[in-house]
C-alpha cells in the first residue's frame, strides 16, 4: 500500500532539542492544533477525567482549543470516584512522573505527595472534566491493559 503524505506538523513540547522558549511556543501551538493526543491521570467509573498538571498545557488543551482530543488510558487508571482519582494521582502518577523527569521534589524521593513548595512541583492544577465541553470534541479510548502512570 502506498503511503500518502498529509503535510501535517507534529507538535512535541517534550523534544529535548528545544530551548525553553521554543518549548513554550510548542505548548501554545498545541492549544489550537487539529488533533491533540494525550492520556489521563485517572478515569472514574462514571466517566470523569481527573488530571493534575504542573504547567497546565495538557489539561487546558483537553478542555478547550484543539479541534479534536483523543485521550488514551490503560485500565490501571480506572478508579471508582473522584476521591480515589486524586489519591491515585498523588500516590502513584505524580511521584512516578516527578522521578521520571528527575525533579527535585519530595514525592520523587518518597513516592508520595507531601504537598510541597518545590519550584519543580508537578501538582499545581487540578481539573475534573465531568462532561464533554460544548465546544470540544473529546474521545476516550480505553486500552485493556495497564499503561503508563
Amino acid at each position: 500500500m502506498k503511503q500518502k503524505k498529509l503535510n501535517k506538523k507534529i507538535l512535541n513540547h517534550g523534544d529535548p532539542n528545544l530551548t525553553p522558549e521554543e518549548r513554550n511556543q510548542v505548548r501554545l501551538a498545541e492549544l489550537t492544533c487539529d488533533l491533540f493526543v494525550t492520556s489521563t491521570n485517572a478515569l472514574t467509573l462514571d466517566g470523569k477525567l481527573v488530571n493534575i498538571d504542573g504547567t497546565g498545557n495538557r489539561v487546558n488543551a483537553m478542555a478547550f482549543g484543539p479541534k479534536k482530543s483523543v485521550v488514551y488510558t490503560g485500565i490501571n487508571k480506572i478508579v471508582e470516584n473522584v476521591d480515589d482519582a486524586i489519591k491515585r494521582i498523588k500516590f502513584i502518577a505524580s511521584p512516578m512522573n516527578a522521578k521520571r523527569l528527575n525533579f527535585n521534589t519530595p514525592c520523587a524521593k518518597t513516592g508520595f505527595c507531601a504537598d510541597c513548595n518545590s519550584p519543580q512541583r508537578i501538582c499545581r492544577i487540578v481539573t475534573i472534566i465531568e462532561k464533554n465541553p460544548p465546544l470540544s470534541d473529546i474521545e476516550i479510548v480505553i486500552i485493556g491493559e495497564s499503561l503508563g502512570f
